[in-house]
């Protein structure tokens, strides 16, 4: 049997090459943000994994692990044009938070955060700073709850969800369940055959 040859790659996904990242220990993290604002939600640290808590039935509140806050934004790397998604807690958020309240947006703003200690999980420190920055050079901002639904593999009776579900991630159906993401391949097409000359 044959491969299936296909001398195009495939399309890239929305996300390709986002990467969700935390502050590193041991130095300072330096970004232009690309979001306008934060994108919240109350989360669970399971298996070695970070979910969301979905409500009043979530099984992980069942079960006594106390939720905690996660808010994400996106940032391009101050030394390139990468664009990442960077995870913070409640006490890392706040000053962020604030600028937000006196400026209305954070798109453009400088960002710095490091970890107060040398250990991963060490509290993290942010400030954020006004950015000589031309808003239409700027990368777009990513569409936070869909990235975070696709990185979660938040799936409603087994479709993913839509825009309008990843809209509603902070309040997401009781339906919500969680699935290992998968990877699958299909062969292309065939193209139809050509007449023979």
């Amino acid at each position: 049997m044959d491969p299936a040859w296909q001398d195009e790659p495939p399309p890239q996904t929305e996300f390709a090459g986002i990467r969700l990242i935390r502050t590193p220990p041991g130095r300072e993290l330096v970004g232009v943000i690309t979001s306008d604002h934060i994108t919240g939600c109350p989360t669970h640290y399971v298996h070695r994994r970070t979910t969301p808590c979905t409500g009043t039935s979530c099984t992980h509140c069942l079960d006594g692990l106390q939720p905690r806050w996660h808010g994400y934004l996106s940032i391009r790397s101050m030394y390139s044009e990468t664009q990442y998604v960077l995870e913070l807690t409640a006490l890392a958020a706040a000053p962020i938070q604030e600028y937000l309240r006196r400026h209305g947006t954070l798109r453009g703003a400088r960002l710095h955060a490091k970890r107060v200690g040398d250990k991963p999980n060490s509290p993290v420190q942010t400030t954020v700073s006004p950015n000589d920055t031309d808003l239409r050079t700027l990368a777009p901002e990513v569409h936070m709850r869909r990235y975070l639904a696709t990185l979660w593999s938040l799936t409603n009776n087994g479709q993913p969800h839509s825009t309008k579900g990843a809209d509603q991630l902070n309040n997401p159906p009781e339906t919500v369940s969680y699935v290992r993401s998968e990877c699958t391949f299909s062969a292309p097409p065939k193209p139809p055959e050509q007449p023979a000359a």
